[in-house]
């Protein structure tokens, strides 16, 4: 398990480092004004880090300490891209954040099988935030739906 662990993260961190080196030769912007090498110069740099962080981890841990790997459950992974193509479809026609809304409480309650409570805070303020993120900070065009926002 460790030796997976290490190789799987010395390969996102050389992909990372690969993808930063492309985004490199494009022009990079200002945070006020990003031009095309922004995010995916910023984006190779989280993978970086997380990369390192994954790899110091493995590296510290011992083989004793080695969890089993859950065992695939193609219940959820059929349920989890149902989900999403319904998402996809209902889209346009529910918006943005009733779609969103919608799409996270079902993944929170029939994927993951938590409570009621922490779905519905969970997708309120995923919905919400990323709305925020999206639509305001960065001027993305998202649609009302049913919500005329």
């Amino acid at each position: 398990m460790k030796k997976s662990t290490t190789v799987t993260s010395l390969l996102f961190l050389a992909l990372a480092i690969g993808a930063f080196v492309a985004s490199m030769k494009l022009p990079f912007g200002t945070l006020s004004a990003p031009a095309a090498a922004f995010f995916p110069a910023v984006l190779a740099a989280l993978l970086a880090m997380t990369a390192l962080l994954a790899l110091v981890s493995a590296l510290r841990s011992s083989d004793e300490t080695a969890i089993e790997p859950e065992r695939l459950r193609w219940k959820k992974i059929f349920l989890t891209v149902g989900s999403l193509l319904v998402f996809a479809l209902l889209f346009e026609s529910l918006g943005y954040l009733a779609a969103t809304f919608l799409f996270i409480v079902f993944l929170l309650r029939a994927v993951e099988q938590k409570s009621w409570g922490l779905a519905v805070a969970v997708a309120f303020s995923a919905a919400f935030f990323s709305y925020l993120i999206f639509s305001f900070l960065l001027g993305a065009p998202l649609p009302a739906g049913l919500l005329p926002i």
